[in-house]
């Protein structure tokens, strides 16, 4: 399954070579400038050794549309999503795999506003290219690209009309940074010094492989803990490799699920907002915090796409997921770590509590994420013949199928990222999700 595509709104994504090489990069992004017809089209990469590689045949194929293109180098891609809200564009592309594993990588399309493309466009794109039907400009009409650098200033100014810079700066915080060598490395001191944060980081050299798997998670917070803990910081973070994933790391030395991002930023925002949106495996905790500060929450597909195009149908301010995202409307479209790191900063300066304290309100629940590799071929029956064994317990399909049962939930889904069945059990009691556990893996394996 190695050297398979994986197509979907939420990118194409595959292992390098074998499954996403120049050649596919190129027909997409030709099919994707033939959609788009005309203007500029911005560009981004992340630190992946793959990506200067592709974005050199994504350029070529912009300019051979006769379509201009920006080109911002090593850059998250929730500041060009940002830039997007600010500059004209006709569309985006990002070259990022952000938490997939170093060999793989991924090209997001973006449409006009930094939005990841819904699936009317995406349906779009991806018939042109199944259809080979490209757009080919003249040799006197090609595309000029123009290197162009982010203007990191107007980010960190418009970021600080969310905050309360000044609160946050007198407290002085002593952070440690895992950016994972992904490509907020060179942007991390900037914002440490906006907000006078003494930054300790580690794993912040882009030009380094990463360290261990580019996913926010306790699994891969032992180095952080050990920097907080001997350095007595107040806060650590972990980033994936273009910034759309963001976890902590209290004053304890103790890593938190990534889970709690995206509630803390709601809870961060009360009397700001009036309503979010996350998706059906999202944390139950997100319900907790929404029902807190007074907000309404809906759930709807796992994905960027699915989130904030709902946001935007549902005029919610804000969204995320429980893999460490979140998107705050009147920033941008993008799931933005350095917009989450600066809300809870500001939401511990605000309260004068550590992160400690400010989570050990939260129920006790426990989480368990399972990976199940299953053939695409075999995918769709093996989720047809769960709908029918859960038929009679009313399941949510939003997404996959949803159990709710006392005390516990649980959620089996397709990934739309890897080729994998996904599946989340959340309940108050470690026993309940150890035996949904077993009957799953026994009706699947049946």
């Amino acid at each position: 399954m190695k050297d398979r595509l994986r197509i979907s709104v939420s990118g194409i994504r595959g292992e390098v070579p074998g499954a996403l090489n120049v050649e596919v990069a190129s027909k997409f992004s030709s099919a994707f400038s033939s959609y788009l017809e005309e203007g500029r089209v911005a560009l981004c990469r992340d630190s992946r050794c793959s990506s200067h590689m592709l974005e050199m045949a994504v350029i070529s194929s912009i300019m051979a549309s006769g379509l201009d293109c920006a080109d911002f180098g090593m850059l998250p891609t929730p500041f060009l999503q940002f830039l997007m809200r600010k500059e004209s564009f006709a569309g985006g592309i990002s070259i990022a795999g952000g938490h997939n594993p170093l060999s793989w990588n991924a090209i997001i399309l973006l449409d006009t506003g930094g939005d990841y493309l819904d699936i009317s466009e995406g349906s779009e794109v991806f018939n042109i290219y199944e259809a080979g039907d490209f757009r080919k400009a003249r040799w006197r009409a090609l595309g000029k690209t123009h290197t162009l650098k982010f203007p990191l200033e107007l980010y960190l100014d418009t970021l600080s009309k969310i905050v309360d810079t000044e609160s946050i700066r007198k407290r002085n915080y002593k952070v440690v940074a895992d950016p994972c060598n992904g490509s907020t490395s060179a942007y991390l001191r900037d914002f440490a010094d906006f907000f006078r944060i003494d930054l300790i980081p580690i794993n912040d050299n882009p030009e380094k492989p990463f360290p261990h798997s580019p996913e926010p998670s306790v699994e891969n917070a032992s180095q952080v803990e050990a920097v907080v803990k001997s350095t007595k910081a107040d806060l650590g973070f972990l980033l994936n490799s273009d910034s759309s994933r963001l976890s902590f790391v209290n004053e304890k030395a103790e890593a938190l699920s990534e889970e709690m991002t995206f509630p803390l930023c709601l809870l961060s925002l009360e009397g700001k907002i009036g309503k979010a949106i996350t998706t059906t495996v999202t944390t139950s905790w997100a319900d907790w915090a929404a029902e807190n500060i007074g907000i309404t929450i809906s759930r709807t597909k796992v994905g960027q796409s699915s989130v904030v195009h709902t946001m935007e149908s549902e005029g919610a301010e804000a969204g995320g997921e429980g893999s460490g995202s979140f998107s705050l409307l009147s920033f941008s479209s993008g799931y933005d770590s350095l917009l989450a790191l600066a809300l809870i900063l500001d939401y511990m300066s605000k309260e004068g509590k550590f992160l400690s304290e400010l989570t050990q309100p939260f129920p006790p629940l426990n989480m368990k994420k399972i990976k199940i590799e299953v053939p695409p071929e075999r995918t769709y029956r093996v989720m047809d013949r769960l709908e029918e064994i859960y038929y009679k317990e009313s399941p949510d399909c939003t997404d996959g199928i949803r159990v709710e049962r006392k005390g516990i939930w649980f959620n089996i889904r397709p990934s739309a990222t890897e080729f994998v069945l996904r599946i989340t059990i959340e309940g108050e009691k470690e026993e309940q999700i150890e035996s949904v556990e077993d009957e799953l893996m026994d009706r699947i394996g049946q």
